[in-house]
This record gives structure tokens, sequence and C-alpha cells, in this order.
């Protein structure tokens, strides 16, 4: 069983590899919509730091006094940007919603299929999946709704226990439950699609449902494919961070920049590699019926 797992993670990778098209498109959006995010902050930053002491102990070093002081300057006002940016985020959000049904039907298929029919899975599946994404949205919100009274509880304890530290460990038990419970919940979120993708259904409830008793019946099968490269993401990003801390000077900017957007590229891969892998355990299990040939029709007789 193993062997077996180990072979649709890597499989994953393969199917990832030869269709790495789609993950360079999706890191080029996510590029130029960065790119505009943060432009009117770089042009403001520019028109004080330019003229100002301060941007010696900013570009050799990390100030925070300084950082702070910037921070609320009324022709900084970084507090200004975040609608703004969070904007580009909910975009980049729904354009990768309406990417993964062309996605999802890419990895289904042997050959690599034409831009028309990618563009139609798109839109063919991303109002489908947006009732699911409403399913998966109460879920998570009732599950929040749970951690907030956790944290709660926590706080009570903390105040009244005899145990000081008794409140530290139920937020801390409670908030790894609840992230086990996320990661569990996205699974689900991630089959269904899968599953919409590979059946054609266009009954989201119905989906929603069956993916339920399709993930948590093969739980282990797909919760160890989903986490392993999950880990990957994490390790990379905590080998990246010990990088850019460790070797990295302030003052190189460029390095800096190509060492984040390697550490992007590498969330962004390895998403698409749980997707890939996620598709092809369904392939595996539910292998498209190959169509009966008809027998040969008799020779007509002469006149």
């Amino acid at each position: 069983m193993a062997a077996k797992e180990s072979g649709i993670v890597i499989g994953g990778w393969r199917l990832l590899w030869r269709r790495q098209s789609l993950l360079w498109w999706v890191y080029a959006v996510n590029l130029i919509l960065a790119v505009f995010a943060t432009l009117p902050v770089v042009l403001r930053l520019s028109r004080v730091l330019n003229s100002s002491l301060a941007a010696d102990r900013l570009y050799h070093g990390f100030d925070l006094p300084t950082f702070i002081e910037l921070a609320s300057h009324p022709d900084v006002a970084l507090a200004a940007h975040v609608p703004g940016a969070a904007l580009f985020a909910i975009v980049f959000f729904v354009f990768m919603l309406f990417l993964t049904g062309g996605i999802l039907a890419s990895y289904r298929q042997e050959q690599k299929p034409s831009r028309g029919e990618f563009f139609r899975a798109c839109g063919a599946f991303f109002w489908r999946f947006v009732r699911l994404l409403i399913f998966m949205a109460i879920i998570v919100g009732l599950i929040l709704l749970v951690g907030n009274r956790i944290r709660h509880w926590s706080d009570t304890l903390a105040a009244e226990s005899p145990y000081e530290k008794l409140g530290f460990w139920v937020e801390l038990s409670g908030g790894l439950l609840l992230l086990f419970i996320l990661m569990c919940v996205r699974l689900w979120f991630d089959m269904a699609q899968v599953r919409a993708v590979a059946e054609d259904e266009r009954k989201m409830r119905r989906t929603f449902l069956t993916a339920f008793k399709l993930t948590f019946s093969n739980f282990g099968t797909l919760f160890w494919l989903y986490l392993r490269i999950s880990l990957v993401a994490w390790i990379g990003l905590l080998v990246g961070f010990w990088v850019w801390l460790r070797f990295v000077r302030p003052e190189w900017v460029w390095v800096s920049f190509l060492l984040q957007q390697a550490v992007i590229l590498l969330w962004l891969g390895t998403r698409l590699w749980q997707r890939a892998s996620e598709t092809l355990w369904y392939r595996r299990r539910y292998p498209v019926p190959v169509p009966a040939i008809p027998p040969a029709a008799p020779p007509a007789s002469p006149a």
C-alpha cells in the first residue's frame, strides 16, 4: 500500500512536470498582480525615503522604531494601502478558482488539452465550484466559531485556574486540533472538485456529500498524500527564511526578491502537485471506462 501511495505522489509530480506551463501561467499572473498591489506603496516610500536620513537605517538593516515612524508618516500611510492589496488578493483567488476546472480537466486527461478545451472546462466548472465554495465557507465558519469559543475558554482558565499554564495548553491543543480539522475540510473540498470534474457532475450538493464519503472512507491514504506534499512546501518556506536570515545582506534587494519568488513558486508548485496527485488517485480508483467496440457489420451481399 505504501509503495502504491508513493507511486501516486511521484506520478503526480510527473503529471505536474508534463503540464508545467500551467504553473508558469499561474506564477506570472501572481507576479503581475503583486506588482500592481505594491507599486503605490513603493512610489510613496520612495518619495519619502529619497530625501530622508532614515533610508540608510532601513537599507542596511531593519530598525523597528524607524519603520514604525515611517508607517505612521502621513505621506506614507501604509494602512491606507491594505484594502487595495486585499482586492488584488481576492482577484487572484477568483482567478485560481476559475482556472481550477481547466487544471483538473487537464490532469484528468492523458493528452494535453488544447487551449480552447482548457478554457471551456474553466468556464463550465466555475459556477459549480462557486457553489462548492459556499458549502465549504459555511463549514469553515462553524469551525472558526468553535475555535473562538475555545480561545475564550482558555482565557477564562488562564485567569481563574490554579494552574497558570492550563489556559495556554488548552489554547495550543485546541488550535492544533482546529488546524487538523481545517486541513481535513480542505482535502474534502479538493476531492469534491476532483469528482465534479471527473464525473461532469452538476449537482454540487450531491457531489459535496459523495466527496465526504469518498474522502473519509479513504482518509489515511488521501490525508497522507496531502500531508507529505504540504510538508515539502513548509520545509521549503523554512529553508528559504533561514537562507534569507543567514546569508542575505539587507542591501541585497534583488537577491531577497529572487529568493522570495523561489519560495512563492515552490508553494504554487506544491499546490498544483497536490491537485495532480489527487486527480491521479481518483483516476486510478475510478478509471475512465473504455467504450466498447461495436462488432463489424457483415459485408453487404452483392446485388
